[in-house]
């Protein structure tokens, strides 16, 4: 599976050298990128899948500052929820309602294999540092909330670039600000502790980017 992957990428990567369009007037990078994305989180909690059931929604929101169209530094937010079922203390049965709130927060840089402004597909990568808050409602027990140690978070993903699907409209938001509209997909990791138990694990999400200069 993993295998597959990497060569898949490795495909595509290749393939965002030949897919470009023309490029736009200005060369210059737009300084500020914009992304929403939703998707599905894999919880590296033991056990999960019984308590909770299948993998739960998850959903988030970033902002990054772009120095340059190879490089850029950002932070995001995402939450997650989850409802299932818990623990009894006293007879370490299963039994009673609980809810699970995960809100973790991160700091990145990203590089990305972009070549010219109107290339078609841009492969991007990414590091950086995570914590995150939690909240863990039990019937019949005390709520467990607090904050996680810092830990860090690394990710991979497609960018597929839609201006050329209405160009007419891409001229007109450019001179508005709006420089670059994508569409992408986007596999994310991350590990972040409290009391020995890790709350992290793997994400795999759509979204919608924008990036914008409104400076002008």
């Amino acid at each position: 599976m993993i295998r597959t992957s990497v060569l898949l990428f490795c495909i595509l990567f290749g393939l965002s050298f030949s897919g470009s369009v023309p490029a736009q007037e200005s060369t210059d990078p737009a300084p500020w990128a914009l992304e929403i994305k939703g998707g599905k989180f894999n919880p590296d909690l033991d056990r999960y899948d019984e308590f909770y059931g299948s993998d739960p929604a998850y959903f988030a929101a970033a902002l990054a500052w772009r120095p340059s169209d190879w490089y850029e530094f950002g932070a995001e937010l995402g939450f997650m929820h989850d409802s299932g079922v818990g623990i009894f203390a006293s007879t370490q049965a299963l039994g009673g309602s609980v809810k699970y709130t995960l809100v973790p927060a991160h700091l990145y840089a990203s590089v990305f294999g972009r070549f010219s402004p109107g290339q078609w597909v841009v492969p991007y990568a990414g590091i950086g540092a995570t914590m995150a808050w939690y909240k863990q409602d039990i019937d019949g027990q005390p709520n467990r909330s607090g904050r996680t140690d810092l830990g860090y978070n690394a990710k991979v993903g497609l960018q597929l670039l839609l201006n050329g699907l209405d160009r007419g409209t891409a001229k007109r938001a450019a001179k508005n600000g709006l420089i670059n509209t994508y569409l992408f997909i986007e596999s994310q990791y991350f590990s972040t502790k409290v009391d020995g138990y890790d709350l992290g694990g793997i994400t795999y999400l759509l979204g919608l980017r924008l990036e914008f200069d409104f400076s002008h």
